[in-house]
């Protein structure tokens, strides 16, 4: 059975015009799929301390770069955010970090200020993360940012010699 309505079929021409524009619609409607067009990724040389010597009266400090790089595919958008955690380790904990050379452990942290009292991890267990925004300009399809990483080894400790190593893994959200 068909049943007539009071629709009005529109000549091609502006059939064509009205799908545009609703195909412009779903587009801005669909922001969340316009993400798809930005890749970040985050690279690092690794934080090396050193030999360490137990015998020192301080802490051995050292620092380590995190570099963010992000490219887009459009014009749009003109902002990304982005966050970075970092993992617990081979200690499965942050309070505190363990480098180990076979069986013996060295306490450290990986902080994300100066002073070294913010610990960086996943944001659990009193840490936090690094928080930012990428910018782009009108025509520049690819940016990078530099991230610091302050690394402290707590002095008095009587370790034994030896290679120490531990397994940090970075995670980029954006």
């Amino acid at each position: 059975m068909s049943r007539k309505t009071g629709c009005r079929m529109s000549p091609p021409k502006r059939q064509a015009v009205g799908l545009a524009w609703g195909v412009a619609v779903l587009l801005v409607l669909a922001g969340n799929d316009a993400r798809a067009a930005i890749d970040c990724s985050v690279t690092t040389p690794g934080v090396a301390f050193g030999n360490y010597d137990a015998s020192l009266p301080g802490p051995t400090d050292i620092t380590g770069n995190l570099t963010v790089n992000c490219t887009r595919a459009v014009l749009d958008p003109w902002n990304v955010g982005y966050t970075l955690s970092l993992s617990r380790g081979i200690s499965g904990s942050y309070a505190p970090r363990q480098m180990s050379s076979g069986p013996s452990r060295l306490n450290y942290n990986l902080y994300r200020d100066a002073s070294r009292s913010q610990v960086w991890g996943d944001g659990t267990a009193s840490t936090g993360i690094v928080s930012a925004t990428m910018r782009f300009n009108l025509f520049q399809f690819s940016n990078s940012a530099s991230h610091t990483a302050y690394g402290r080894i707590p002095t008095g400790q009587g370790a034994n010699p030896g290679n120490y190593a531990d397994n940090i893994v970075v995670t980029i959200t954006f």
